[in-house]
Protein backbone atom coordinates (compact mmCIF):
# COMPACT_ATOMS: atom_id res chain seq x y z
CA UNK A 1 0.00 0.00 0.00
CA UNK A 2 0.90 3.25 -0.65
CA UNK A 3 1.49 6.05 2.22
CA UNK A 4 -1.81 9.00 2.31
CA UNK A 5 -0.26 12.27 2.74
CA UNK A 6 -4.09 13.43 3.41
CA UNK A 7 -6.80 13.63 6.47
CA UNK A 8 -8.79 11.34 7.58
CA UNK A 9 -13.06 12.28 6.99
CA UNK A 10 -13.23 12.20 10.82
CA UNK A 11 -10.50 14.54 11.62
CA UNK A 12 -11.90 16.95 8.74
CA UNK A 13 -14.96 16.97 10.43
CA UNK A 14 -13.51 17.30 14.48
CA UNK A 15 -12.07 20.39 13.06
CA UNK A 16 -15.36 21.58 10.96
CA UNK A 17 -16.73 21.26 14.39
CA UNK A 18 -14.55 23.19 16.27
CA UNK A 19 -14.91 25.89 14.03
CA UNK A 20 -18.57 26.27 14.06
CA UNK A 21 -18.91 26.10 17.87
CA UNK A 22 -16.03 28.94 17.94
CA UNK A 23 -18.02 31.10 15.52
CA UNK A 24 -21.25 30.70 17.05
CA UNK A 25 -19.74 31.84 20.47
CA UNK A 26 -18.42 35.11 19.19
CA UNK A 27 -21.03 36.54 16.92
CA UNK A 28 -22.95 37.58 19.61
CA UNK A 29 -19.55 39.36 21.22
CA UNK A 30 -19.01 40.97 18.01
CA UNK A 31 -22.60 42.26 17.93
CA UNK A 32 -22.74 43.47 21.76
CA UNK A 33 -19.23 45.14 21.34
CA UNK A 34 -20.17 46.88 18.04
CA UNK A 35 -23.25 48.21 19.58
CA UNK A 36 -21.66 49.84 22.62
CA UNK A 37 -19.00 51.54 20.70
CA UNK A 38 -22.18 53.23 18.49
CA UNK A 39 -23.36 54.47 21.62
CA UNK A 40 -20.01 55.55 22.62
CA UNK A 41 -19.43 57.47 19.57
CA UNK A 42 -22.93 59.13 19.20
CA UNK A 43 -22.94 60.40 22.64
CA UNK A 44 -19.31 61.14 22.47
CA UNK A 45 -20.57 63.33 19.46
CA UNK A 46 -23.37 65.04 20.64
CA UNK A 47 -21.51 65.66 23.53
CA UNK A 48 -19.13 67.41 21.57
CA UNK A 49 -21.87 69.24 19.18
CA UNK A 50 -23.08 71.03 22.60
CA UNK A 51 -19.81 72.49 23.38
CA UNK A 52 -19.32 73.56 19.65
CA UNK A 53 -22.13 75.22 19.72
CA UNK A 54 -21.77 76.75 23.52
CA UNK A 55 -18.77 78.36 22.02
CA UNK A 56 -20.14 79.84 19.10
CA UNK A 57 -22.79 81.63 21.03
CA UNK A 58 -20.24 82.27 23.68
CA UNK A 59 -19.78 86.25 23.01
CA UNK A 60 -22.18 86.32 19.41
CA UNK A 61 -24.70 88.24 18.33
CA UNK A 62 -26.45 84.79 16.83
CA UNK A 63 -28.21 82.72 19.24
CA UNK A 64 -27.46 78.87 17.90
CA UNK A 65 -30.30 76.35 19.09
CA UNK A 66 -30.33 72.01 19.16
CA UNK A 67 -33.24 70.89 18.35
CA UNK A 68 -34.71 67.42 17.72
CA UNK A 69 -37.12 67.58 14.99
CA UNK A 70 -38.03 64.02 14.88
CA UNK A 71 -36.47 60.56 16.02
CA UNK A 72 -34.01 60.37 13.49
CA UNK A 73 -32.04 63.08 13.48
CA UNK A 74 -30.97 66.42 15.41
CA UNK A 75 -30.38 69.81 14.13
CA UNK A 76 -28.32 72.91 15.45
CA UNK A 77 -29.91 75.96 13.49
CA UNK A 78 -28.73 79.34 14.05
CA UNK A 79 -31.21 82.53 14.55
CA UNK A 80 -31.86 82.58 10.92
CA UNK A 81 -33.13 79.63 10.93
CA UNK A 82 -29.89 78.09 8.55
CA UNK A 83 -28.97 74.83 9.72
CA UNK A 84 -25.95 75.04 10.37
CA UNK A 85 -25.11 71.03 11.27
CA UNK A 86 -27.74 67.96 11.15
CA UNK A 87 -26.68 64.27 12.67
CA UNK A 88 -28.23 61.22 12.75
CA UNK A 89 -29.59 59.50 15.63
CA UNK A 90 -28.53 55.49 15.19
CA UNK A 91 -31.60 53.47 14.16
CA UNK A 92 -33.87 52.18 17.09
CA UNK A 93 -33.21 54.81 19.66
CA UNK A 94 -36.01 57.09 21.07
CA UNK A 95 -35.27 60.67 21.88
CA UNK A 96 -38.18 62.01 25.00
CA UNK A 97 -37.29 65.74 25.46
CA UNK A 98 -39.20 65.90 28.25
CA UNK A 99 -39.04 69.56 29.72
CA UNK A 100 -36.01 70.62 27.22
CA UNK A 101 -37.93 71.01 23.73
CA UNK A 102 -34.27 72.94 22.73
CA UNK A 103 -31.11 73.16 23.96
CA UNK A 104 -29.71 77.01 23.75
CA UNK A 105 -26.96 79.26 24.92
CA UNK A 106 -26.96 82.81 25.28
CA UNK A 107 -23.95 85.22 24.38
CA UNK A 108 -22.35 84.39 28.02
CA UNK A 109 -22.27 80.85 27.25
CA UNK A 110 -24.57 80.07 30.22
CA UNK A 111 -27.78 77.41 28.87
CA UNK A 112 -30.66 79.08 28.49
CA UNK A 113 -33.57 76.29 29.69
CA UNK A 114 -32.16 73.87 31.97
CA UNK A 115 -33.02 70.61 32.40
CA UNK A 116 -33.02 67.08 31.28
CA UNK A 117 -33.87 64.55 28.32
CA UNK A 118 -33.86 61.19 28.13
CA UNK A 119 -32.46 59.15 25.51
CA UNK A 120 -33.13 55.39 25.18
CA UNK A 121 -30.95 53.11 23.23
CA UNK A 122 -31.86 49.57 22.47
CA UNK A 123 -30.10 48.37 26.18
CA UNK A 124 -29.49 51.51 27.92
CA UNK A 125 -31.13 54.63 29.21
CA UNK A 126 -29.63 57.77 29.56
CA UNK A 127 -30.31 61.26 30.60
CA UNK A 128 -29.19 64.64 29.38
CA UNK A 129 -28.82 66.68 32.09
CA UNK A 130 -28.30 70.01 31.11
CA UNK A 131 -27.51 72.34 34.11
CA UNK A 132 -28.70 75.99 35.15
CA UNK A 133 -25.19 78.24 34.87
CA UNK A 134 -22.16 77.89 32.69
CA UNK A 135 -22.08 74.18 33.72
CA UNK A 136 -21.26 71.62 30.27
CA UNK A 137 -24.35 69.29 29.93
CA UNK A 138 -23.31 65.70 30.66
CA UNK A 139 -24.53 62.04 30.53
CA UNK A 140 -26.55 60.07 33.38
CA UNK A 141 -26.40 56.12 32.83
CA UNK A 142 -29.46 54.69 34.27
Amino acid sequence: MKPSNGFTLIEVLFVLVVLSVLILIAAPIQASVLDKKTEESFLETLEMDLLYMQSLSYNSRTNYRLAFPDQDRYVIKSTAHQDILERKVPEGWTINTRVIKTISFNKNGTIREPGTMAIYTPTTHYNLVCPLGKGRCYFDEQ
